[in-house]
């Protein structure tokens, strides 16, 4: 007689996905100055359990998990008292991460999300009162929001007070990815909302540094000094951008925000220590009101903190 063997239960395993970018760091150096009351963090991601929050199977990179908690550690070593969550591509139009991160860190945080198309008023509203500010349209990363959409999106918030984020790379011809200065002035005013743009606008060479440089000068756009590693060739303190950042700054520093860029994603090695990267608008400006207005009073405006 064979012994009776119990069959094994169908369970199938769902396990989390393996980063393939660097994590940030553990421990988090503070900035050498302290930074003014009330700074905050205008470009940071939260990535919570990829169980509980899928990952889009389009995506470009797969992060580490960096919750809310864990972003709370840099905002103690830095001295940063507000913070904007910036919904990453790689969730695409599921803002439950950012919307419950919202939920959790109160009236001291506030969103940019990438809602989908046909999304109602009510839930736009609701987004609102949980202190979103914000559409992004990113063109680097997979495209999640295709600019027409991002464009009828912006219509149906212009009464709340919300801006068009956009990422792009910005080139001297359109086309692979890239953006021109013509390109940035046309959705500007097809949007009909304030634009900020990521990252220092990511150009290309000198000249599309100077061509931006002249369209913020004579435009009424935002400009994130932020991720600078995406734009430089150089290691910290990313010298070889130096004098585009002042030339931002001089042109008109009452436009310009300051960002992290937390966890610092699609990074291999290892990853910056926000202190440091707050640390350049010092080697930028030593001018104690322009930092007070990047850190402080500008994105104070933008986000109605």
């Amino acid at each position: 007689m064979f012994a009776l063997v119990p069959r094994p239960l169908d369970i199938v395993l769902t396990l989390p996905p393996t980063p393939d970018c660097a994590p940030p760091p553990q421990v988090y150096v503070p900035s050498t100055s302290w930074l003014p009351a009330h700074a905050c963090d205008t470009h940071l991601h939260v990535f919570n359990d990829p169980i509980a929050y899928p990952l889009a199977t389009g995506r470009g990179y797969t992060p580490h998990v960096c919750t809310l908690d864990d972003y709370r550690r840099v905002m103690q070593a830095l001295g940063v008292d507000r913070a904007v969550l910036v919904q990453p591509s790689v969730y695409g139009l599921d803002n439950r991460a950012l919307l419950d991160a919202l939920r959790a860190g109160g009236s001291h945080f506030r969103g940019v999300v990438v809602p989908p198309p046909d999304i109602g008023d009510a839930q736009l509203q609701q987004m609102h009162d949980l202190g979103v500010r914000g559409i992004r349209l990113n063109l680097v990363n997979p495209h999640v929001l295709s600019t027409t959409d991002a464009i009828g999106l912006c219509q149906r918030v212009r009464h709340l007070g919300w801006h068009l984020q956009v990422q792009i790379r910005l080139t001297s011809a359109s086309g692979g990815g890239g953006a021109t200065v013509w390109d940035l002035r046309t959705l500007a005013d097809r949007a009909g909302v304030p634009l900020v743009i990521d990252h220092m606008g990511r150009p290309d060479t000198p000249g599309d540094r100077d061509a931006f440089v002249d369209f913020f000068a004579r435009s009424a756009c935002w400009v994130k000094l932020s991720a600078p590693y995406r734009l430089s060739r150089q290691p910290w303190p990313h010298d070889d951008i130096g004098n585009f950042a002042q030339a931002l700054i001089a042109a008109r520093a009452g436009g310009l925000l300051w960002g992290s860029d937390w966890p610092h994603t699609e990074l291999s090695g290892e990853t910056p220590q926000a202190g440091a990267l707050a640390d350049l608008i010092d080697r930028w400006t030593l001018d104690g009101a322009v930092r007070q207005a990047i850190f402080v009073d500008n994105p104070a405006r933008l986000y109605a903190f």
